[in-house]
């Protein structure tokens, strides 16, 4: 009965513990996303920031949120360029003026919780922290942004990939994981003694009839036919068609689509001949063969943020990380949106039958 109890407390010990260092692991992630967005601050002064949320893909508000921005919190603490506003207070705000990470992006809604923030508080935040939660299933992509107060967008970001656990399904509210224990194998090494035998080896003389053999050398002709090997021609590669559109001012080409590692990559050059352009942001999806549809968001590209300069070619490029893109050799449609603003698009460009190069 003892025994029984003693491996009872020992698994409940042994599970707290990796639960704890599953946790740590997301703490960890955290801390190295804190220090990279104080980093790429570019203001030498201490300012004070507001933490807002941090929101799943799909815009829902889960445990994990409450835990970044109290990591977050910790992690600025003590820091020489960051004071974080009451984050109770924030919070409070965020729910009565009902700021989510869908409006992240427009200047006036911001401007407007800032003043909000101003008359219940009394202090104009320099800067606010937002991100979003990518559940990939067995990885978790995390971004933060770090915006400052009165710019309508920012470059500064930190993103971190890494494995997902019980500890993040938890904080997703999702179903826990089993953890996978692998059984230990005990080596028991025993000396054995093995006796070997003695063998005492007598020398006997026999006389045996000696027959010497004479070599003889016949020559004789020998046709040695060459093997005629016939090379087999490499099947053609499909030829890259010219897949070009144009969007009011803009015109863009794709220049190539290949699988690299475990993604396909599309090339995109995009020039604007009229006048300075920009680009906000991209997003693309394809069709394959079999009717399967991929999608790259936003954030899979560098299509983020782009000033382009009057008649120069910028040039980018488009991921779709899928695990199943090794099968795609053609993309039956090729679907690319480009945005010019947060919620305003310069168009979509669609191309049939585009082959992927391995």
């Amino acid at each position: 009965m003892n025994k029984i109890i003693t491996l009872l407390i020992l698994s409940l010990f042994f599970l707290n513990a990796l639960k704890a260092n599953e946790q740590e692991e997301v703490s960890n992630v955290i801390q190295k996303i804190a220090k990279e967005l104080e980093s790429k601050h570019f203001k030498a002064n201490k300012i004070k920031v507001a933490i807002f949320q941090f929101r799943t893909s799909d815009n829902k508000l889960t445990k994990f949120n409450d835990f970044i921005q109290d990591e977050l919190y910790q992690a600025y603490k003590n820091s020489s360029r960051f004071e974080i506003i009451d984050q109770n207070a924030i919070n409070d705000m965020i729910q009565s003026f009902g700021w989510t990470n869908d409006k992240a992006r427009s200047f006036e809604h911001n401007e407007n919780f800032s003043k909000y923030i101003f008359e219940q508080l009394g202090i104009v935040p320099n800067a606010f922290i937002y991100g979003q939660i990518a559940d990939n299933d067995e990885t978790i992509t995390l971004t933060a942004y770090l915006v400052p107060n009165g710019m309508k967008s920012t470059n500064i970001m930190a993103v971190q990939k890494f494995n997902s656990n019980a500890a993040t399904d938890k904080l997703l509210g999702k179903p826990i994981r089993e953890k996978k224990i692998e059984p230990q194998i005990i080596i028991v090494e025993k000396e054995v003694i093995v006796e070997k035998p003695v063998i005492v080896e007598k020398e006997v003389i026999v006389e045996k009839e000696v027959i010497v053999e004479k070599e003889v050398i016949v020559e004789k002709e020998v046709i040695v036919e060459k093997p005629v090997i016939v090379e087999k021609p490499a099947a053609p590669a499909i030829p890259m068609p010219t897949l070009k559109a144009k969007l009011g001012d803009y015109d863009f080409e794709v220049t190539s689509v290949s699988f690299q590692g475990n993604k396909i990559v599309v090339t995109l050059v995009a020039k604007n001949d009229v006048e300075d352009g920009y680009i906000y942001a991209a997003d693309a999806r394809f069709f394959d063969s079999d009717g399967n549809e991929f999608n790259s968001p936003q954030h899979h590209n560098t299509f983020r943020d782009r000033k382009m300069m009057k008649g120069i070619p910028l040039k980018g490029t488009i991921n779709f990380e899928n695990g199943k893109t090794a099968t795609v050799s053609m993309m039956q449609a090729l679907e690319l949106n480009i945005h010019k603003g947060y919620s305003e698009m310069i168009g979509s460009i669609r191309f049939d039958n585009v082959p992927v190069s391995k």
